[in-house]
């Protein structure tokens, strides 16, 4: 192993000359976060519905039930959501964090044209809306198989933004992904989720409900912590995992507490205007 291997691989394990106390905040505050949550006494379908208030209308007519129980997001935003929790378990998996070269112009493409798709069914939905024939009769299905498609493309750019952004030394040899197959393979591990949310099981409620809080609250976190690296010209500085454990833990927190100010505010209007607030 040549010197310069050797830092790459003590930067990934954050045990470079850089590295800081191996104290794992992120583990700690995303603990604290899910503790407090599931203790806080309001039955749990009306904390999930209230934390994610502010993300998504929550249309009882455009959302999957499970054992009568509406989900707290629409079919649109659980598959984006789902099929970000889902893809980004993969990347982790494969270690792809650390991956800086961006996927080839054609798979690049494709997922553009997963996101595409997403918003093609939205503008025929919004014909519905308004009261003009669509083009095709809009479904939950339909709406949840175009989201969990452009969930695959929000966890693979996500990645590709945090793995930039942050690391000092990353891996040139990967791309984020790498080719049609794994798209593919992306595509195919959507399936349990999809197969749970469509399945109507009451038991299923609380498990595809806390996938999807989490999932809102991992995107925004890691919104939070790009953006705020960057402002502060931090941005390629951190040598291993380690080292951004605060940083991390600082953002996540800072995601729930913008989740939640924006579904109180949304819960301010619709109290000052006398709108249903809960399905």
């Amino acid at each position: 192993m040549n010197a310069s291997e050797s830092l790459v691989r003590q930067d990934v394990a954050g045990e470079g000359p850089h590295a800081a106390a191996g104290v794992p905040w992120l583990l700690i505050t995303a603990a604290g976060l899910i503790l407090a949550f599931l203790l806080a006494p309001w039955p749990l379908s009306h904390k999930a519905h209230a934390m994610l208030h502010g993300l998504c209308a929550q249309r009882p007519s455009h959302s999957f039930a499970l054992g009568g129980q509406p989900l707290p997001f629409d079919a649109r935003m659980t598959g984006i959501y789902g099929g970000f929790a889902m893809s980004t378990l993969y990347l982790i998996g494969r270690g792809r964090f650390r991956a800086f070269r961006f996927p080839a112009p054609g798979v690049a493409i494709l997922l553009g044209a997963f996101v595409a798709v997403l918003a093609a069914d939205g503008m025929n939905a919004f014909l519905v809306d308004i009261g003009r024939n669509p083009l095709y009769e809009p479904d939950n299905l339909i709406r949840l198989a175009t989201g969990l498609l452009t969930g695959i493309s929000l966890a693979v750019g996500l990645c590709y933004m945090t793995a930039t952004t942050l690391w000092r030394r990353g891996d040139w040899s990967r791309r984020t992904v790498t080719g049609f197959g794994e798209v593919l393979l992306l595509v195919v591990a959507q399936a349990p989720f999809a197969v749970a949310v469509a399945s109507g099981a009451g038991w299923l409620w609380t498990p595809v409900a806390l996938v999807l809080v989490g999932s809102a609250a991992a995107v925004v976190g890691s919104i939070v912590l790009n953006a705020s690296v960057l402002m502060m010209g931090r941005d390629r500085s951190f040598s291993g995992y380690r080292q951004v454990q605060g940083p991390a833990a600082v953002a996540l927190v800072a995601g729930v507490v913008f989740m939640a100010g924006v579904a109180a505010g949304r819960f301010w209007l619709e109290h000052r205007y006398g709108l249903k607030t809960l399905p």
